[in-house]
């Protein structure tokens, strides 16, 4: 079955001397594994630069449900970046959400509020200025809300279930309380409104990675996530 469906690159391994098997996830069937030769050869059809973390793509794919690897007919780039490939700070970000999607987006399965979600966001990525140093927070909070683990009431920093008491410590700090109520509450369209400190911003991360640690296991093994932390809160 041939099915033309938007994707978002986002991991691929070398298959012998010029093909690869490239991880997408992808708005109609969720998450897929694609075999793409020749992308080393010149003049390919699909250039490796296409599989770099977070490409957004449109794909024509022959479907198969019974084959764990599927089989690429064509394939464009639907939006070239202008900032990720070339900002330190936006590339480590697309390098941490590619990676965290990797390990957490599961899904066979299509799930298109969540897909047009990460979609938007990426592209916010390349095009926002202002903002960008807080986006990977606010990523990480909304991005709860599709993986079923938000934590967070409207009103308050308690959990709404489960062990915990708090996403944050008892006795977190003011400044800490209202940087995470801005990051909740405000868009990824947003993040120039907010104004946090870069040390409340490290703190955040911190305990925003120690929740997602006690209900995912497989963060434990996102090796970005110290990259993230020198570029943005040594």
């Amino acid at each position: 079955m041939l099915i033309k469906t938007r994707a978002i690159a986002l991991h691929y391994v070398k298959y012998g001397e010029t093909s690869i098997i490239a991880c997408l996830y992808t708005e109609k069937l969720g998450r897929l594994s694609c075999m793409v030769s020749s992308v080393h050869k010149k003049n390919s059809s699909f250039p490796a630069s296409f599989f770099l973390p977070l490409t957004l793509l449109e794909t024509d794919l022959y479907y198969k449900s019974t084959r764990d690897v599927q089989r690429i007919k064509e394939m464009n780039c639907l939006m070239h970046f202008t900032a990720i490939p070339f900002r330190i700070e936006k590339s480590t970000i697309a390098l941490f959400i590619a990676e965290l999607l990797y390990k957490t987006l599961k899904e066979e399965e299509a799930n298109p509020s969540l897909f047009t979600f990460l979609f938007n966001a990426i592209q916010l990525l390349d095009m926002k200025e202002e903002g960008s140093r807080n986006f990977h927070l606010a990523f990480l909070l909304h991005y709860m809300k599709y993986l079923g683990i938000f934590p967070i009431q409207q009103d308050t920093v308690r959990l709404t279930e489960g062990p915990r008491d708090f996403l944050l410590p008892v006795d977190a700090g003011k400044d800490e309380k209202e940087g995470l109520n801005q990051l909740v509450h405000y868009s990824l369209g947003q993040l120039e409104n907010i104004r946090i400190s870069n040390r409340t911003r490290s703190f955040l991360l911190d305990r925003i990675l120690e929740f997602y640690l006690y209900h995912l296991d497989q963060m434990a093994g996102i090796r970005s996530i110290q990259v993230l932390k020198e570029v943005f809160h040594a």
